[in-house]
């Protein structure tokens, strides 16, 4: 761990995804002995609702399977479903968000509408494959309006190596 205090401020905020300032993170900092783990933990628990997390489940990959093949430099459109696997309504202004790997999308955060539980929904993103031989893996979490995630990790996983054509020409 580092000891510089401008570095753990930074790894505060990139690891909470929250939205303070330097001083409010600093809040956060000074109050835990400048600890980042003890800080992470004393921010969860003054942002959670005292009533429970929303739930959520993964369905399935409704287009582009996991690992299938895509050419590279091609934009499409990633699809998945998910589920209120949880007991309540999930708050307005829920997203999804960008939380790891290859960074191909148009936006980092999708809004995802309140479902009921046992409700449904498709989230679509667009992406843009980049121009190489490889394969690519990005994950999405989803998140309340205060920023705290919830849900299982929603995965990309995009083979660009395998989308060689082959040509056969029989004489």
């Amino acid at each position: 761990t580092t000891s510089n205090r401008e570095d753990l401020i930074a790894q505060f905020r990139a690891t909470t995804n929250a939205m303070l300032t330097d001083e409010g993170c600093r809040f956060f900092l000074e109050m835990s002995n400048w600890n980042l783990n003890e800080a992470i933990l004393a921010y969860y628990d003054a942002e959670m609702p005292t009533d429970k997390l929303p739930q959520m489940r993964f369905i399935a990959d409704v287009t582009v399977g996991e690992g299938e093949a895509i050419p590279p430099s091609t934009r499409f459109v990633k699809t998945w479903r998910i589920e209120n696997s949880g007991s309540e309504r999930w708050p307005n202004s829920c997203s999804l968000r960008f939380v790891n790997g290859d960074r191909l999308q148009d936006r980092d955060e999708i809004y995802v509408n309140a479902l009921a539980p046992g409700e449904q929904t498709n989230i679509s993103v667009n992406i843009a494959s980049p121009n190489a031989s490889r394969i690519i893996r990005s994950q999405w979490r989803l998140f309340t309006p205060a920023g705290v995630p919830f849900g299982e990790y929603i995965r990309l996983k995009i083979d660009l190596r395998s989308s060689v054509h082959i040509l056969i020409i029989n004489v």
